[in-house]
This record gives structure tokens, sequence and C-alpha cells, in this order.
């Protein structure tokens, strides 16, 4: 149970500040940091002014399509790369800062974003009508932010890596290395989910959320359920867009990559088994890691877990 993150009192940044802070979000190019903003990121602990002083930090607004994109970038001297990140479904940026951390910490100028739906980003709260409105907000966010004329390397997790299998559908792939950890392309259960879907999606939006238990850090797991930026509902609306991203996607070489995958065998979340052969076919030559003791949730596992995949991701990206 070992986390940068203590188990804080939801009060700290309620929704109602949160709502606020949404209003009052300048564009990416002004990127003035006020007071709730601050707070923001003391919160989420993605406040790093101590810990990299020469870090230039800046957050705003940047549009793709109908949406209002948050991101947030951090940029050291001399750095050696440009590092993507890009959140799984129900997270958003505020829950990344041990990734943020690992960039940072590998002299990298880190980007990171909410998606459409999640975190401070517009859209309707965990939904979306197409897969392709996420590969969108991906090279969107990637362009918007006029990162350093550096390698970009990427790093996403769960949803946040079938955004990318969509960017490759499109080829569209500025990317010079890839990891993936625990890609989403099926969930687990997933001839159950879709029946559950065709049977209940005619008489209701959305379903009860139940939070798993997907990583063994159980600071996270408890501040997760605490979080007010969480939203408590599966809407039906993107299970349908999940199905018809899946009945469209060709699971065959899809010209770019290859791509390493990092993968826990305790994943209940996604069909791993599926998951990791389709990424094989899609993106040739890809390396898998198992993680025999890691959840769904590797951005967040327990500090023993992350540092078993670490030295994997280092060895990749950066030699």
């Amino acid at each position: 149970m070992d986390s940068r993150r203590p188990v804080k009192p939801a009060g700290i940044m309620t929704p109602n500040k949160l709502h606020k802070l949404r209003s009052a979000l300048p564009s990416f190019a002004e990127g003035a940091a006020g007071a709730l903003l601050r707070q923001y990121l003391a919160f989420y602990q993605l406040d790093f002014s101590k810990t990299y002083p020469l870090a230039d930090y800046r957050g705003g607004l940047i549009p793709s399509g109908r949406y209002q994109l948050m991101a947030q970038r951090w940029l050291l001297p001399d750095a050696r790369a440009n590092l993507l990140l890009v959140h799984g479904y129900f997270d958003h940026a505020g829950l990344y800062d041990k990734l943020v951390d690992y960039g940072l910490s590998r002299q990298c100028n880190v980007l990171i974003f909410d998606l459409p739906g999640h975190g401070l980003s517009s859209g309707d709260p965990c939904v979306i009508e197409d897969f392709a409105d996420y590969a969108a907000a991906v090279l969107d966010v990637l362009s918007g932010a006029e990162m350093p004329d550096l390698p970009t390397h990427v790093l996403a997790q769960s949803t946040g890596c079938a955004a990318l299998t969509e960017c490759a559908r499109q080829q569209q792939w500025p990317y010079e290395r890839a990891v993936f950890l625990a890609p989403l392309v099926r969930p687990a259960g997933w001839l159950g989910v879709r029946a559950g879907y065709l049977l209940l999606h005619r008489f209701t939006d959305s379903v009860a959320r139940k939070f798993n238990r997907n990583s063994a850090d159980e600071d996270f797991l408890e501040f997760v359920r605490r979080d007010p930026l969480q939203f408590r509902r599966v809407p039906l609306a993107w299970i349908g867009a999940l199905q018809r991203w899946l009945d469209e996607l060709d699971v065959d070489d899809l010209g770019v990559g290859p791509v390493q995958v990092i993968q826990g065998r305790r994943d209940g979340t996604v069909d791993w088994r599926y998951n990791v052969g389709a990424m094989q076919a899609m993106f040739p030559e890809t390396s898998v890691h198992y993680l025999p003791d890691a959840g769904h949730q590797l951005a967040n596992e327990s500090r023993a877990i992350r540092e078993a995949y670490y030295p994997v991701m280092d060895q990749y990206l950066f030699n």
C-alpha cells in the first residue's frame, strides 16, 4: 500500500469547485493558472513545481470537434523526448500523477489531457458517439499543444489504447514508440455485456457502476471511490459505441508500430487473452510483458508492480 497519493477528505476539491473550474478554464494558448486550477493541481498531486522546479507548466482547453479538451503540459529544458499520456475509461489526468512523474523523471516533456466526457473536458459524462472521436481528440491535442520538435512517444492505458488503435486505423501515427498498458479491444465477458446492452438500451440510458478492485494499491482504490470527478453510472451509449467500433475493426496488420504491451494476468476488466492476440495481429512484432500479480489499473498499481514494469518501458522507450 505504497502510493504518492494519501487518502484525502472528499471535500477538499468539491464538485462545485470543479464546476467553477471548468467554467473558468482558459484556452491552452492563454494557459493562465488561477486559484482553482492550483487547488486542482495540489489535490490530484499534479503540482510538480518543487520536484521539478525547471518544468514549465501550462494547462487549458484545446478544441476537438464539438469538444473542449482540458490539456496539461510540462516542458523541461534539455528534454530528450515528448511523452503523450492517454488515460482509460472513467479515468482522467488527475489520476495519472505517477505516470506524469515517470515521464518527467526520464527527462521527457509530458502532455496529458482528459478524453471527451472525462475529467475537466466537455461532453456528456463517459459517453462517446464514435470511437473515431477519441482518435480525433488525441491528434487534435497533440497538434494544439505545440510540443517541441523532439521524438514523440505515447503511453496509454486501456481505452486510451483503443483511441490509439483507431489512430492507426486512420494511418495517423506520429509516434516514435508506443506502450500499451492493459489495452482494450474487448472487455471481459463481452458476449454478456453485449447481450445486456441489447436487452436494456431501449429502456434505460445507464446502469450502476461497480468500483472494481483493479489495483493492489488500497490507497488508490479508496481515493477513486471518493474522487469527485468519478462518474457513478455506465452509460449504455458508450457500450453501443464500443460495439460499433468492434464490428468495424479488422484485426489485421494496421501498417504501423510495433508497440510494447504490458498486461496483468489478474486483469478482470478486459478480455486480455483475446486482446493481446489482437494487438499482435494489428501491430506485428509487438512485444508483450506479463505481470503475474497485476490487475487492470496498471497506471496506479502498487509500487512493487510499477517498479516491475517501469524498466520494461525504459528499455523500450529510451534504448
